[in-house]
Formats: structure tokens, C-alpha cells, sequence
């Protein structure tokens, strides 16, 4: 597996904007950013949203997709021990934020197509 790293930056809108304007400015100028070492950066205004995307529950998921790799959602829910739906709703989520990647497989001699979660990331940083 290749290695793969996500940033997650708490700052302020201000501090993003000028992030923006930096990352424009460099692409322009065909340069790399400091933080071209990462696949995947999410930022956030403050720590309150890193508790919401990464509550204990979404935690467990990602370690559980990470351990036991899980061949459909819905045989996540049941290593969990958790509601289909709710479990559903918080993979959707994460891959929503591109810490998941959702892809759809189909077994020998099943009609219908079930979602198989991955998580393909080495680690994690966060930079307040």
C-alpha cells in the first residue's frame, strides 16, 4: 500500500482565505507548498468540527475498516455492533470528506451491488 498522509488544520477563516490566495498563487507559479507532502487536507474554523467529523464513533469505524477490512457496510454495522443506518450515515460522511473511499462491488451471483469501505491512509496529522 502506498503511504498516504491527510493534514487537518484548525484556523481561522482569515488564515484560510490567505491559505487559498498562497495555494493559488503557487500553482500559478507551477511551485510546490510546503504542504504538497499530503494527499488530503481538510481545514476547519475550530476544534469543534474535528470533534464532529472525527466523533469516538467515527474513530472506531475507521479503525475497524482499517483492521478488519469489511466487505459491505453492512457487515461494518455488525462488527460494530451498531444500526445499519447510523453506521450508513457516518461512512457517508467520512467519505464525503475524502477520509473513506466507498467502492461498489459486486459478488458472484448477487443481483445487487453493495458498498465496500477502504481506508487507505498511512496517518494523520493535525496542525491547530
Amino acid at each position: 500500500m502506498k503511504l498516504r498522509k491527510f493534514k487537518i488544520k484548525i484556523q481561522s477563516g482569515d488564515q484560510f482565505r490567505n491559505d487559498v490566495v498562497k495555494t493559488w498563487k503557487n500553482l500559478e507559479k507551477r511551485t510546490k507548498s510546503s504542504e504538497a507532502e499530503y494527499d488530503l487536507i481538510l481545514s476547519f474554523p475550530d476544534l469543534s468540527w474535528l470533534s464532529k467529523i472525527l466523533s469516538p464513533e467515527r474513530l472506531r469505524i475507521i479503525q475497524t475498516i482499517r483492521d478488519q477490512k469489511p466487505e459491505s457496510l453492512y457487515q461494518l454495522a455488525k462488527l460494530l455492533g451498531r444500526a445499519a443506518a447510523n453506521v450508513q450515515k457516518d461512512v457517508h460522511a467520512l467519505a464525503e470528506y475524502g477520509i473513506v473511499e466507498l467502492k461498489k462491488t459486486r459478488k458472484k451471483g448477487q443481483k445487487r451491488e453493495s458498498l465496500h469501505p477502504e481506508y487507505n491512509w498511512d496517518g494523520f496529522d493535525i496542525a491547530v
